[in-house]
């Protein structure tokens, strides 16, 4: 009985072996990553892994193009937006700087006039020690220049 058991156990094994070997190189054949991608019938699944023809290439170049322009479009808007930004800020900054200029000039105008009227002043104190004066406009009424005093040469009386 031990006899048949041994070719009993060896025919199952040999079935059971013989069965995994062409399993496993079916598989291999059939690809999902295989020997299949030897002879190109590999296909995982993903809609990426497949051939591409010429109009398929030209759509894709197509789109890839316009959304290429619709990116730009989109970089120039937002550059002119703030480019106009930037032109409100300095526009802002130039009318305040324009205001206190404005401020400076009737500052400077009010002191230059000042300053002239000033000068006009100054002229006329100069010159006046040089003019002569009736001693009529001068108040009180100055001495004569050669009055009638005399200093006394007696002593006073009472002393």
């Amino acid at each position: 009985m031990e006899h048949e058991n041994k070719y009993a156990s060896r025919g199952v094994a040999g079935a059971g072996l013989g069965l995994g070997i062409a399993g496993t190189a079916l598989g291999l054949m059939a690809g999902n990553g295989g020997l299949g991608n030897l002879f190109g019938t590999a296909n995982c699944g993903c809609n990426e892994d497949h051939y591409v023809n010429r109009y398929e290439a030209a759509q894709s170049a197509r789109i890839a193009e316009l959304e290429t322009e619709v990116k730009l479009r989109d970089s120039n808007i937002y550059t002119d937006s703030k480019i106009l930004d930037l032109y409100k800020y300095v526009d802002g900054k130039f009318g305040c700087i324009e205001s206190e200029l404005c401020q400076q000039r009737v500052y400077n105008a009010t002191n230059t006039a000042a300053i002239s009227c000033i000068n006009g002043q100054i002229a006329t104190l100069m010159a006046l020690t040089k003019t002569v004066i009736p001693a009529d406009n001068v108040c009180p009424q100055p001495m004569a220049m050669y009055n009638s005093w005399t200093a006394p040469t007696a002593p006073a009386a009472g002393a």
